[in-house]
């Protein structure tokens, strides 16, 4: 997830390119795509701040459904499985859906172990021209220590209203194109069990990782 890059961990650097039409901060205070991302940062801080009291499997039990209302899961596993997605029945594509949502939650959970003053900021909302759709919603995590971390977050309208399906991180690194690569290795070579296996690994080692220790 990106918060390895947030909070510390190494993360793959997959760059990807993207075009903006700025719409100022004006839209941003009404934008409903901004309500989303806030409600994500505040979840996030909130946990952060108890972290401890919470515990990781209250952290789950905090972000998980929030997770799940912000972020459009389902359109990030088919863009993450690129033209394997087409190829799958309901009961896989359903099955990798649920896995991929149960990983986010417990990477979160696993990382926003701790608060150290960080606040949120939302900056701007821009629209995305063609080929591109849906807006960034643009923002910075500001650290106790001072640094800050640019974060914008692509969002998409659908049946359920806006969901975000894809973060970047100073503007270059993209979460759904770092996972895309990944995913279409694995499924390459191993299929779509493969894949699920290593999704619903994933989200084992985090929660025995933070269990155990």
């Amino acid at each position: 997830m990106l918060l390895r890059l947030l909070f510390g961990r190494p993360a793959g650097q997959a760059m990807l390119a993207v075009l903006f039409l700025s719409v100022g901060v004006a839209k941003a205070d009404t934008h409903p795509g901004i309500k989303l991302v806030e409600d994500l940062h505040a979840a996030m801080l909130g946990v952060m701040k108890d972290a401890q009291g919470l515990g990781y499997d209250g952290r789950i039990a905090k972000l998980a459904p929030v997770l799940e209302r912000v972020y459009g899961y389902s359109e990030m596993v088919r863009v993450a499985t690129g033209s394997h997605w087409k190829n799958m029945g309901d009961a896989d594509r359903a099955a990798l859906v649920k896995a991929y949502g149960k990983m986010s939650a417990a990477s979160y959970a696993a990382r926003l172990d701790g608060y150290g003053g960080e606040r949120f900021e939302t900056l701007s909302v821009d629209d995305l021209p063609a080929p591109n759709k849906g807006v960034m919603v643009n923002t910075r995590l500001v650290k106790g220590s001072g640094g800050e971390v640019k974060l914008s977050y692509r969002l998409l309208p659908g049946d359920q209203g806006w969901r975000i399906v894809d973060v970047f991180y100073n503007g270059a690194v993209s979460e759904l194109a770092t996972q895309r690569s990944e995913y279409l290795s694995i499924l390459g070579v191993e299929g779509v069990t493969g894949l699920l296996r290593k999704i619903e690994q994933k989200a084992a080692d985090l929660a025995a990782g933070k269990k155990s220790g």
